[in-house]
């Protein structure tokens, strides 16, 4: 048996947003899995977390303080604990080059898109990702892609591993095309720039002139923004744009399930949680042409390489998803229960070669 502790500080960052959702469901899975001993640093020091909570002193400050008050207490025990950082950051130490450690590096958004990052963040980012690079950590990248993106700016990693996001979506009994009214596209997910919602109201407005669908459904914070995009375009069109907010998960599954497909036409991304969670349920997605898409739902979607794609070719890649039911490629892989046991089997695998070695 194995002790691990896994850093959820990343609670104390309320701008987290989709990595807090992975995190929570990564942990949530790992403490079933048999075997090992899984513990979440905000309950094993509840009293540090509360005051760090209260006080709204960083996660960073936090992650070094219990990372190394372990790291010590393990030196005078002999106990191997190994520690789990779910976003990109290594505490700082002196006991080390953190071989006992997994941390995981979503994407390098900030490289492609630095004007909405401040000087300040990016070259923190830099750093942070730059020690992950020098470290003998075992880092975890959700897709090729973003490992390729990471490999763009710094050295490969020693302990470089590829484990898709975890996808927690399971089909609802009955779904709920008719409660929702008419044929819809789905875009289930939060504003930014990069996620490209003018491009997918533009296709949603040729898409609904040549009859393939009625409504645009969107979910997510950001309804201020997706209505002047809409509404700028006229009223035919704002009109049938439903922007339904945040909504529960039973829901969501629910609009999954009774839409025509999920449209998400992103500009960049790490992995695409919202499009992996569609196809884990079997709903037609229509995805921009992008490497990680390519990477996770080639085979799968139907690639819009511009707002001027063929609507002949997309009508007949609908009418042969409702005919053939096609089942997403990577949904085994992206099981939780089985992401969860890649993450534990890290550690194994190293344990049992360095006894090898021995």
């Amino acid at each position: 048996m194995h002790k691990y502790l896994f850093y959820d500080t990343i609670r104390l960052n309320r701008s987290a947003g989709g990595v807090l959702n992975v995190a929570d469901l990564l942990l949530k899975r790992m403490q079933l899995c048999k075997g090992d001993r899984i513990q979440p640093v905000s309950e094993l020091h509840p009293r540090l977390f509360g005051a760090a909570r209260r006080l709204k002193i960083s996660r960073f400050l936090v992650e070094i303080l219990i990372y190394n008050y372990h790291r010590l207490r393990s030196l005078f025990t002999g106990e191997q604990v190994f520690s789990l950082f779910p976003n990109y950051f290594l505490p700082f130490t002196l006991f080390g080059r953190h071989r006992d450690s997994i941390v995981i590096v979503h994407d390098l958004q900030y490289k492609v898109y630095p004007e909405y990052f401040s000087r300040t963040k990016r070259l923190w980012l830099d750093w942070c990702l730059w020690r992950d690079a020098h470290s003998q950590a075992d880092v975890v990248f959700i897709s090729r892609s973003s490992q390729h993106d990471f490999e763009r700016h710094f050295k490969r990693c020693e302990h470089a591993t590829v484990i898709f996001n975890p996808v927690d979506a399971t089909r609802a009994p009955a779904a709920a095309g008719a409660a929702a009214g008419g044929r819809y596209l789905i875009a289930s997910y939060h504003y930014y720039p990069h996620k490209n919602f003018i491009g997918t109201l533009k296709l949603f407005e040729r898409m609904k002139h040549a009859g393939l669908v009625d409504w645009l459904d969107i979910t997510g914070n950001g309804a201020a923004e997706v209505k002047r995009m809409a509404d700028a375009m006229g009223p035919e069109i704002s009109s049938c744009v439903r922007h339904r907010g945040l909504v529960p998960r039973k829901e969501l599954t629910q609009l999954y399930c009774g839409a025509a497909a999920f449209i998400s036409l992103s500009a960049f991304e790490g992995f695409n949680l919202s499009a992996a969670e569609a196809a884990t349920l079997g709903v037609p997605l229509l995805l921009s042409d992008i490497p990680v898409h390519r990477e996770l739902f080639g085979g799968y979607a139907f690639f819009v390489g511009s707002e001027h794609c063929d609507l002949d070719e997309l009508s007949q890649y609908l009418a042969n998803h409702r005919e053939m039911q096609p089942a997403w490629l990577h949904a085994e892989t992206c099981a939780p229960g089985t992401v969860a046991r890649r993450y534990l089997t890290l550690k194994r695998e190293a344990v049992a070669l360095a006894g090898a070695v021995q």
